[in-house]
């Protein structure tokens, strides 16, 4: 079973003007934001490394692709345009051009994954997959940002840095 869909994507998504449209989940495991994307109308392209994460999932408006995007020269999408580009728990930092380069104008990067601190409680904790303080901000600057966050929860159920990003391609 898929866990629940990204907080910050439906917080994101409600604050856009888009209802459908073309979406790219970049990284998507298991699937459950390309679930919540095409459910409220976007065709989605799952993109991910591993075949039987996409096994897990399936919607009529969902396109699947297994390839391994931290590879520059595997970047699939050089040709594809997206409204919605959408990024979560995943770092490259080599591709952040490339996913900017992937988006339509006026498209939107919905982005979040694990931040300084993280390493402490959590995987991953190599630094390699963990972003320095505001680096989402300084990766994203070619873009409108229209919300930036640096959250870290500590509860029973979740422990976890991150830094969120929410920005247009104007």
């Amino acid at each position: 079973m898929n866990k629940k869909y990204s907080n910050w994507l439906s917080s994101c998504l409600s604050n856009t003007c888009k209802s459908s449209g073309y979406a790219l989940d970049l990284a998507c495991g298991k699937g459950r934001n390309s679930i919540y994307l095409a459910k409220n109308g976007f065709q989605v392209l799952s993109v991910d490394i591993d075949c039987k994460s996409l096994d897990f999932f399936s919607h009529n408006n969902i396109k699947k692709k297994v390839i391994d995007v931290e590879k520059k020269s595997n970047w699939p999408l050089v040709k594809n345009k997206f409204d919605i580009v959408v990024v979560t728990n995943f770092l490259n930092r080599q591709i952040f051009p490339l996913i900017i380069k992937s988006l339509n104008k006026k498209g939107f990067l919905i982005y979040e994954t694990f931040s300084k601190g993280h390493e402490k409680i959590g995987r991953p904790k190599n630094e390699k997959f963990i972003l320095k303080k505001k680096e989402l901000i300084k990766l994203s600057k070619r873009l409108s940002l229209k919300v930036y966050e640096e959250v870290y929860v500590v509860t029973n159920k979740k422990k976890y840095c991150k830094q969120r990003i929410f920005c247009e391609y104007v």
